[in-house]
């Protein structure tokens, strides 16, 4: 069955991003079973909540945004589900009737910085709403960093043009959403720019239109299932670039601290 759905301007880009509805609609499909409970939060358009109403007992769908909210309902009634419970509200204040057995929560960007995914999956999980074998789509995200040529001197996500890599792409946290995770973190991080100087020396006659030379790109990489994991897509976790004043390189190595709060904003970002 396809649905057919109205949409605000914002949330447009959204449903054309193919990949990103692609693999929230597999994982989806693959963790969600007949008989089911499910708990959509932030559910936007309620395109996510619509793909676990044709397989779940029940679905319950929340959105803050009052406009957006209204488009859910319209989407919802227009597509003829009468399974689901769609909610205007805030997930970390409204109390749900139900535990559950699946919750679904596409609050994502890079790193979990600008979106509410940690402080609403914390409340939740303090709640006890998910059943004791309950899953969470996702189930948690990889964050990587790496140094670049950063083409600004402020902080930019970058698109269309791909930042000249000037080390090794490292692991640097792990966040499980089955678990309570602090928003404020903070990780020391250490690069090896071994072949700094010769990257440096084709780009000298470039330099005077970069304001800062050097940067770190994060990258979020999300586990929807045990089996399944995502890159970035357009509208899905796009590459952060954080300038760095002043880089500090003693024998090929850079080592910086980035400090930042989950569920923040950009303005959160630390670098040292």
């Amino acid at each position: 069955m396809r649905l057919k759905l109205n949409v605000p301007q914002w949330h447009y880009s959204m449903l054309l991003d193919r990949e990103r509805v692609a693999i929230f609609k597999r994982a989806i499909e693959k963790t969600v079973k007949p008989g089911h409970i499910v708990y959509d939060v932030g559910t936007g358009s309620g395109i996510l909540a619509m793909i676990a109403a044709k397989i779940a007992k029940k679905v319950y769908a929340i959105e803050l945004d009052p406009i957006t909210y209204q488009y859910a309902m319209e989407n919802i009634k227009f597509n003829k589900f009468n399974n689901i419970t769609l909610i205007e509200g805030d997930a970390i204040e409204y109390n749900i009737q139900d535990n559950v057995d699946v919750i679904i929560a596409e609050m994502l960007d890079t790193a979990l910085i600008t979106e509410p995914q940690i402080p609403v999956i914390n409340t939740l999980l303090k709640k006890g709403i998910l059943k004791e074998k309950g899953r969470i789509i996702p189930e948690k995200v990889y964050n990587t960093a790496q140094v670049v040529i950063s083409r600004m001197n402020h902080i930019y996500y970058d698109e269309g043009v791909i930042s000249k890599p000037l080390s090794k792409e490292i692991l640097y946290s792990t966040v499980d959403f089955y678990r309570i995770n602090r928003k404020d973190v903070s990780y020391n991080l250490e690069f090896n720019l071994s072949s700094i100087e010769n990257i440096m020396n084709k780009v000298s006659n470039k330099c005077e239109y970069y304001s800062n030379l050097l940067g770190i790109r994060l990258n979020t990489y999300t586990v929807l299932t045990e089996d399944s994991i995502a890159g970035s897509t357009p509208m899905l976790n796009p590459p952060l670039i954080i300038p760095i004043t002043n880089p500090r390189i003693e024998d090929d190595i850079l080592k910086v601290k980035l400090s930042y709060r989950m569920g923040g904003d950009l303005e959160s970002i630390i670098i040292k």
